[in-house]
């Protein structure tokens, strides 16, 4: 009897053939195992007995249209078997459409609920994003020629009480009108149907179920338990710990709210998080990865012995937890797979840490965001520290949290600085706490009328009473400089962090910038304000816009117990003369309404509550209207309301964070570390190598690149160096470089107006 394939895998660089029941069957074994640990939170959001056994049809039917002879040739030419293709059907249909034809028979409506056989048809024909390119009575051609002779081999499906000996003679034009329909949006009932809760749903974890399966990996990891008790533990290791806050015990009483709390950097907004997630399946999202890293620590400090179950991913997590030995998808790119696996992976984890791009590029309906959106359903989200993201990117994430809340999911809103207009926008969704200050005086500000070079004197002089200086500049080519002005300054301890360092220079000064153990000037940009947990003893900062400076603010006297005295010298100095980003990257307009708000606090401790109150102040939605800031953002807004989508994935990721970033190598990185760079691309492209030794070879190529904004690079052509097969192409640049100063890009004025 003929066995027909549904995927390869590979192991020790050998290709196995899995055949369409067993990875049909996978798909089932995953259906309960989700049904299991989550069937609760589902149930209330409307999955019952009938849509659990209408996803378990669409499961069974959704690649039946792979025992097509040209997807079986192109399976089975990788275990030395031919097959031969049916005169007059040369060109191939893709089998996500060929699944449909088989749901058009007279026996389903005795396995199927009639109400949900949309879902299943749309879902099952939709499970992929392909182009059609093939007329419909070609279709039915393929139909009678092809398939239809071997329908008596699925005779497996019977177990299901499923038989396919009457499938309506016509069903591929019907089919082929649903496609057409669908993709068209041609029909009142399909525009409907795709804004229905149940199908966003339906047909969201049909493609976890099948991503998962395809991977070899659990749709869903086991709940964290004992959540409450876990915290303790972990708090009780801590100086002075004294019981959770009365802020973070109410979190208790709110896990079923979404809320929105404004409290001080470094209060324990992460324990009232973790408090407020519990058993529940959440996401924490922030602005950077830098921040991600460093929270996914401390979740897993938190949860030591289930440190296996954190997640984390953004987009240099597809090297976290290297296995020798997975599933590849039939004939995705090594790259796409490992990017699919390990989303899938981190998609199961009962609490994954990430940037925010990974989930609400979604809010732009590319092909396939139900798998998100189906996921947020029964889930938290927590939105940490957005106060770095541009308002484009504000509406997106505000327009994606008004739908999690629509749809049933829960979100919890928190920062240091929420605008105004942001609580007017979630009002109706959530519950807002008081907010929660530091009692504790923690800051005093000085505002210079000088440029941040002009304030070197005083930087050094600071280093040499011993203390640790942070300087934040607005801009790497400003960071840059000012290194170098330190620099030629002998016994000065001077370092520097920003964005333009290849990645294994990065991650290090990362680690490097969290504990000093000496004093030290560090120069930095935006990259130190989310979420890092760095403790200085006085900082240095260009004018930004207020929000933005509070962040950069909680990273001085973050420990309990250091305080602030009206009598001592200002530990936050303010350069506000000629910001270096000249209104690029800070909205000038808020930038004035900033200065002119802190004018009031020259010389004196600024308390968080007073933080607050000037947050008040410079976003009043009246005062704002009018900045270009607010009219991007309403402007965002309108149109997200309007139904605004991508067709692409790529391109609401590109949306979402305004640039579209190449990954470079500097010139002579390359040429110092050839031998080791054109053997990892080697072993990458090699079919015989195992997986591990692929996925090393993708991270030795990651640890020598830099990620820029193409657009900057007007005055530079790139070249190319790994082959057009490769999804994230990797280029060189002709920049020197150098491991304390990274990319200098002084001869490019330009590319140094990122952060």
């Amino acid at each position: 009897m003929e066995e027909f394939y549904a995927k390869l895998y590979f192991q020790d660089g050998k290709a196995f053939p899995e055949t369409l029941r067993e990875h049909t069957e996978n798909l089932l074994e995953e259906l309960e195992r989700i049904k299991k640990i989550y069937g609760k939170e589902l149930e209330s959001i409307g999955a019952n007995e009938d849509f659990w056994n209408a996803l378990k049809i669409a499961c069974l039917f959704h690649d039946l249209g792979k025992i097509s002879s040209h997807f079986q040739r192109k399976i089975k030419r990788y275990i030395g078997e031919d097959v031969k293709i049916s005169s007059g059907t040369k060109e191939e249909i893709p089998h996500n459409y060929l699944s449909g034809i088989f749901l058009f028979n007279s026996s389903i409506a005795n396995v199927l609920n009639n109400e949900f056989f949309d879902y299943v048809l749309y879902s099952v024909l939709f499970h992929h994003n392909r182009e059609i390119s093939f007329s419909v009575d070609y279709m039915d051609s393929v139909f009678k020629r092809d398939l239809k002779p071997k329908l008596c081999l699925l005779s497996w499906l019977s177990k299901f009480n499923i038989d396919l000996s009457n499938i309506n003679e016509e069903s591929p034009y019907f089919v082929y009108d649903e496609i057409k329909s669908y993709m068209n949006n041609s029909d009142k009932k399909i525009s409907q149907i795709k804004k229905n809760k149940i199908f966003i749903l339906f047909k969201g974890l049909l493609h976890r179920l099948d991503h998962s399966a395809s991977a070899h990996l659990p749709v869903e990891e086991n709940r964290i338990h004992n959540v409450d008790e876990k915290l303790i533990s972990y708090l009780s290791k801590k100086d002075n710990f004294k019981g959770l806050k009365p802020f973070q015990e109410k979190a208790k009483e709110l896990r079923n709210k979404n809320v929105l709390l404004t409290a001080s950097t470094g209060i324990g907004k992460t324990e009232f998080a973790v408090n407020w997630i519990g058993e529940d399946k959440a996401f924490y999202t922030l602005p950077v990865r830098v921040s991600v890293n460093a929270m996914y620590d401390r979740f897993v400090s938190i949860f030591e012995s289930d440190k296996e179950k954190i997640g984390l991913l953004h987009s240099d997590a597809l090297f976290y937890g290297m296995e020798s030995n997975e599933t590849i998808d039939e004939f995705l790119s090594l790259e796409e797979h490992i990017i699919r696996t390990q989303t899938s992976r981190q998609f199961s984890m009962p609490i994954t840490i990430t940037t925010a791009d990974q989930l609400f590029t979604s809010v732009l309906k590319y092909p396939g965001y139900e798998k998100i959106y189906a996921t947020l359903m029964y889930s938290k989200v927590v939105l940490d520290e957005p106060q770095s993201y541009s308002p484009d990117t504000l509406a997106i994430i505000i327009k994606g949290l008004q739908e999690i809340a629509y749809y049933g999911g829960k979100f919890c809103f928190m920062s240091a600085t929420i605008h105004p207009f942001i609580n007017e926008y979630l009002k109706d969704f959530v519950e807002e706490l008081d907010p929660v200050f530091n009692s504790e005086k923690k800051h005093k500000i000085k505002l210079e009328n000088r440029t941040i070079d002009e304030l070197s004197k005083e930087i050094i002089s600071q280093f040499n009473q011993g203390k640790k200086v942070l300087v934040i500049t607005n801009t790497v080519k400003k960071a840059q400089e000012l290194y170098k002005i330190l620099k030629e300054i002998e016994n000065l301890n001077v370092k520097l962090l920003h964005s333009l360092f290849i990645q294994i220079d990065r991650n290090e000064k990362e680690k490097q910038i969290k504990s000093p153990t000496e004093p030290v000037i560090w120069i930095s940009t935006q990259l130190v304000e989310a979420s890092l947990d760095i403790d200085y003893d006085i900082m240095f900062a260009e004018i930004s816009t207020l929000d933005s400076l509070i962040q950069r603010m909680g990273r001085v006297y973050r420990k309990q117990g250091r305080i602030i005295n009206e009598s001592d010298n200002a530990n936050i100095v303010i350069a506000t003369k000629e910001p270096s980003d000249k209104g690029k990257i800070y909205n000038n307009e808020i930038i004035s309404f900033t200065l002119e708000a802190l004018e009031e606090f020259n010389n004196k401790i600024l308390s968080d509550e007073e933080k607050q109150n000037l947050m008040k102040k410079v976003y009043e939605i009246e005062k704002i209207k009018n900045t270009s800031f607010y009219k991007n953002f309403i402007k965002n807004m309108e149109l997200l309301n309007a139904g605004f989508k991508t067709d692409t994935k790529g391109e609401a990721q590109q949306l979402f964070r305004g640039i579209l970033n190449i990954n470079v190598i500097p010139e002579e990185v390359y040429q110092e570390n050839l031998d080791e760079i054109e053997k990892a691309i080697e072993i990458a492209l090699d079919k015989s190598k195992k997986y591990s030794e692929k996925i090393q070879a993708f991270y030795t190529l990651n640890k020598f690149t830099v990620s820029m904004p193409f657009y900057k690079l007007k005055n530079i052509i790139p070249t190319q160096i790994t082959p057009d097969k490769f999804r994230n192409k990797i280029f060189t640049v002709n920049f020197e470089y150098d491991s304390e100063f990274g990319l200098d890009i002084s001869k490019d004025p330009e590319l140094g107006e990122i952060l």
